[in-house]
């Protein structure tokens, strides 16, 4: 069984992006992950697995805790 992530605070993972000078679609594509999904998760209608939720964190510079829920 694989765990969904939730964001915790979309708006605040939105404003991590736009403080590191970069639109959603460009930090979807440097973390290589689909500018969809993305889009996807940021308004919660589909969750990231694991794997993904680590890319997001780490291209945020931050822990997986920090802005994700299980």
């Amino acid at each position: 069984m694989s765990l969904a992530m939730k964001i915790k605070d979309t708006n605040q993972v939105k404003q991590m992006i736009s403080f590191e000078g970069e639109s959603m679609r460009k930090f979807a594509k440097r973390i290589d992950i689909d500018p969809g999904m993305l889009s996807a998760y940021m308004n919660n209608k589909k969750f990231p697995s694991p794997p993904t939720a680590k890319k997001i964190a780490d291209g945020l510079g931050v822990e997986i805790k920090d802005i994700f829920l299980v």
